[in-house]
């Protein structure tokens, strides 16, 4: 399943709060910091409990390929199981891999038009990402 871009700032700031130990994170706490961050990078004011509640339950499965170790201490706090874990580190997974190599066939078809002058240095970087995530 490919992630859009709201889902991808809320699933980071999600985990960008749980990575923080020095916080204990309630429900109302990551909604609050989710929508600041939405208002800060998209001007969106408003993202709903339920919405939350899906992020974090998408974000512990394998739907999005994270398997996050999240869980509720105290039927309260949510934070990581494994204090060293970020979605950041996740490996990518086929899926991703397979719309990585689709966007770089689409850029090298780009490759030398005048205005994209630098075109070249990003699918390096992308095909070493892959090559990487491909273990080779």
């Amino acid at each position: 399943m490919s992630i859009n871009r709201l889902a991808l700032i809320r699933y980071k700031a999600i985990d960008e709060c749980l990575r923080n130990h020095r916080q204990q994170w309630t429900l109302d706490q990551l909604i609050a910091k989710v929508r600041d961050i939405l208002r800060q990078e998209e001007g969106i004011d408003s993202v709903s409990k339920r919405t939350i509640q899906a992020d974090i339950q998408r974000m512990r499965s394998n739907e999005v390929g994270y398997n996050a170790p999240i869980i509720v201490k105290q039927r309260k706090y949510y934070t990581y199981s494994d204090p060293a874990y970020s979605i950041t580190t996740a490996p990518l997974n086929e899926a991703d891999r397979a719309q990585l190599e689709e966007m770089i066939a689409v850029l090298k078809q780009l490759n030398g038009f005048s205005y994209l002058p630098d075109i070249s240095e990003v699918i390096v970087r992308l095909e070493k990402i892959l090559r990487k995530a491909r273990g080779a």
